[in-house]
């Protein structure tokens, strides 16, 4: 409940809004029980982020298995579906990125973020290297970057369309798997003939 409560005011009004007070009331605890667990306010943002990133990769490895990649544009319903459920709940959407910034200053939770990080590109790339991928961290890095860049178009202007970004990942998705002097068409005709 007091990691829950953490990410919510650092979700709705940013990191500097959290004191053990407020995670208090919000949580509906004892102050002393903030105290009791979290020494000091540092120590209660590093575990709410960290369980923020524990509740991700759960996300990401619930999705694989619900979402599996057989073809390119697997990839980019995966990614898509990916923002959908985050924006389903949009509220939290933030932590994220406040999570980024206050890594950028705590070298502990940077390890901890970019271990997730490199958890989240393995999962992506691996699913992009059984669809012919032959750089696949780097593809896997080039769609996070993009599916993020999106968000935060999205954080600040609500109307963003998730078709805009399908047609922006599919053209991606597609560059990735190009075989110089084969065409789009080209691949998907091939691609359909494999499968007959």
């Amino acid at each position: 409940m007091i990691l829950e409560a953490t990410l919510r005011i650092i979700a709705s009004e940013g990191a500097d809004a959290v004191t053990h007070r407020r995670v208090a009331q919000a949580a509906g605890v004892p102050l002393g029980s903030i105290t009791y667990y979290f020494k000091s306010r540092e120590d209660l943002m590093r575990e709410a982020f960290r369980q923020y990133l524990r509740d991700l990769m759960e996300f990401i490895t619930h999705l694989e298995r619900e979402l599996p990649v057989a073809a390119p544009n697997d990839v980019v319903e995966r990614a898509l579906e990916v923002v959908r459920r985050e924006f389903a709940n949009a509220d939290m959407v933030p932590v994220e990125y406040e999570l980024i910034l206050r890594a950028a200053r705590d070298e502990l939770l940077a390890k901890e973020f970019l271990s997730c990080v490199r958890y989240l590109e393995a999962r992506v790339a691996e699913a992009l290297e059984g669809i012919g991928v032959s750089r696949p961290i780097d593809a896997a890095r080039t769609i996070i970057d993009l599916v993020r860049g999106f968000e935060l178009e999205r954080l600040t202007r609500p109307s963003a369309d998730t078709e805009d970004l399908r047609r922006r990942l599919a053209r991606v998705v597609d560059g990735l798997i190009a075989t110089p002097g084969v065409s789009a068409a080209a691949r998907a005709t091939r691609e359909k003939r494999r499968k007959e």
